[in-house]
């Protein structure tokens, strides 16, 4: 199943899900001193943001060769303030992201506080037709979405994810982990369709990093 057209799938079936419950809305490793292939956050030019909003953040974990690292999406600024969101995960390719069942590139996740209240969430890998982008910097990609009744979605973590250090990985590497922003299916939505506050949200994210022990 090509990635993209899941993606777009879920984030209907989400959607839909929403409008049921009568909650309508939108229609490579580096050196220890600096992460290379880290995106930096898109910005949406044809939507104002918002002057503030909610924050996207990466943890950061340590691991060592051969170790699963536990990496978290977490948010701030955000309780009461979010319904929905679709978001592509970058991470350097020399991670191994773990997968709940390969075949159907379900990813392996677990759902923290913000999203408790959640009615449901999907995670897929995206293997093939990358973009060039990604290809470039060398990051593969995931994605991740969930929907609540209402505007339901809560501050702190959002999603954990698991990925394991190459075995052969150096002291002092460090892997980056991102968001690959894609303005036709990237989201982080409130029940009114607040456009201006997911601009700011995806111009205003951190980015996180796996640090080899």
């Amino acid at each position: 199943m090509d990635i993209r057209r899941f993606a777009a799938a879920s984030a209907a079936l989400m959607l839909a899900m929403l409008s049921v419950t009568g909650c309508g809305n939108k229609g490579k490793s580096s050196s220890s001193e600096e992460a290379e292939g880290v995106l930096v956050p898109s910005v949406d030019t044809s939507v104002e943001a918002a002057a503030d909003g909610p924050k996207l953040y990466f943890s950061n974990a340590e691991a060592a060769p051969g170790e699963i690292a536990e990496v978290s999406l977490c948010v701030k600024d955000a309780a009461q303030k979010w319904a929905m969101c679709g978001i592509h995960v970058s991470f350097s390719e020399e991670l191994e992201c773990q997968m709940e069942d390969a075949e159907s590139r379900s990813v392996k996740f677990t759902k923290g506080s913000a999203s408790e209240d959640s009615i449901g969430a999907v995670c897929m890998l995206w293997q093939d037709g990358l973009p060039d982008k990604l290809v470039q910097e060398h990051l593969g990609c995931l994605f991740f979405t969930e929907v609540f009744e209402a505007d339901d979605g809560g501050d702190g973590e959002i999603v954990k994810f698991y990925f394991k250090v190459p075995d052969n990985a150096a002291s002092g590497t460090e892997y980056s982990v991102g968001i690959y922003y894609d303005p036709e299916m990237d989201i982080f939505i409130n029940k009114a369709n607040d456009a201006a506050m997911q601009a700011y949200v995806f111009q205003n994210w951190t980015a996180g990093k796996i640090t080899v022990k």
